[in-house]
């Protein structure tokens, strides 16, 4: 069942967003120009995550989080709290005319870099898809950016995704640290982990090894997968 509720915006901001500062911290291995292989679901409806960090961590930062909050111009976040929430791959993307530059691209190609997850440019009214748009403050009121799934279908598979970039950062330069980290919440990260790229703030500019591990370990799961404290997941939508 939905959990549907608002928020103040000054909450949401902390909750979803980004600032576009960075410190010095610890990175991530260097990519190698291949990118690692597509994780993919082994068709089973239960098993066991055997990294309990891992469990752990997709529990807070992906399966729990979110529902309940408001989103400005999108509106309620309609996902159920009980299960995982993820992409089919490849990961879709719209890219509103309001930004400029590549950055999106960059980002994207990065997060493929270091978990193997592939995405694919689609229309503006295709479904399901992720929006990359510009947006003002009042949208964003502290935050100089926002990234999250706010739809999904009944098996809690993602179906609509937002990532708003404010206005002043719409024209950008990659890499940018800001579009690397608003869309690694989209791509199932929907905390905020200490420690690294998505942290908030954000550390360095490249994600940490738990941060790959969580999304990695996401995508190896089905749709509608729900993960217990003990690391052991079933299939319950």
């Amino acid at each position: 069942m939905f959990v549907l509720a608002s928020l103040a915006a000054v909450a949401l901001a902390s909750a979803c967003g980004g600032s576009s500062s960075s410190g010095a911290g610890p990175m991530a291995p260097t990519p190698t120009t291949s990118p690692p292989s597509v994780p993919v679901p082994t068709g089973d409806s239960s098993g066991r995550i055997g990294n309990l960090d891992t469990a752990a961590d997709l529990m807070t930062y992906n399966q729990s989080v979110n529902v309940g909050l408001s989103v400005p111009v999108e509106g309620p976040i309609q996902r159920m709290q009980d299960s995982i929430t993820r992409w089919e791959l490849p990961v879709p993307v719209y890219v509103d005319p309001s930004i400029k530059g590549n950055c999106v691209e960059e980002a994207l190609t990065y997060w493929q870099s270091v978990t193997g997850l592939p995405f694919a440019f689609v229309a503006a009214n295709a479904e399901p898809r992720i929006t990359v748009r510009a947006a003002g403050s009042d949208e964003l009121n502290i935050a100089a950016g926002l990234g999250l799934v706010y739809r999904t279908y009944p098996n809690n598979r993602a179906q609509l995704g937002v990532v708003k970039i404010l206005t002043s950062d719409a024209t950008c330069t990659a890499p940018s640290t800001l579009f690397r980290h608003e869309l690694g919440h989209t791509l199932g990260i929907f905390g905020h982990p200490s420690g690294g790229l998505m942290s908030s703030p954000m550390v360095g500019s490249t994600a940490s090894q738990r941060e790959i591990n969580m999304l990695v370990q996401l995508y190896r799961l089905p749709h509608g997968a729900q993960i217990a404290a003990d690391g052991t997941w079933r299939v319950v939508h």
